[in-house]
């Protein structure tokens, strides 16, 4: 029987996942095996045709037309780790990933808005202190660290 670093290198993931849905189903024929897998049947009747040459895989005949199930040596491989070798992700995995990048595109928006108004507030202090005490090197030299800063901010939040 191949090792799993073997078979990691002849099986992609489209074979893995034909694979796992065999093993789900406790055997199944391609048309099962198209609907679980989201592969056309062409890349099922490939990727079964593999297994099979590779010994994971067995094709029996029965009434209702060809079912494909694992070999004793396809269970020796998924209880050796197989499926780990593989990404495998769920669609709530998937689901679950949206959202957080959802989630921090909406709190980057915000603190772009946040550093604006940032901006803004500074830029309205400056005008007040000057007003108020006259153009001081010291006053100026603050606000201009100050909206170096905010700037800095800006370019770091909109970096794509």
């Amino acid at each position: 029987m191949p090792t799993i670093s073997e078979l990691s290198d002849v099986l992609d993931w489209e074979a893995v996942t034909v694979m796992r849905a065999i093993d789900e189903h406790e055997g199944a024929g391609v048309d099962v095996l198209v609907e679980a897998t989201g592969l056309d049947r062409s890349q099922v009747e490939n990727r079964c045709q593999q297994l099979s040459t590779l010994g994971l895989a067995t094709e029996t005949e029965t009434d209702g037309g060809v079912i494909h199930e694992l070999t004793g040596s396809g269970h020796g491989a998924v209880g050796s780790g197989l499926y780990d070798e593989y990404d495998m992700l769920g669609d709530a995995n998937l689901d679950e990933l949206a959202e957080q990048v959802a989630d921090l595109l909406d709190r980057r928006d915000e603190l772009q808005a946040r550093v604006r108004q940032l901006g803004d507030d500074a830029t309205e202090l400056k005008t007040r202190a000057e007003r108020q005490f006259g153009d001081r090197e010291d006053v100026s030299d603050e606000f201009e660290s100050l909206m170096d800063d905010v700037e800095a901010l800006e370019r770091a939040l909109s970096e794509e």
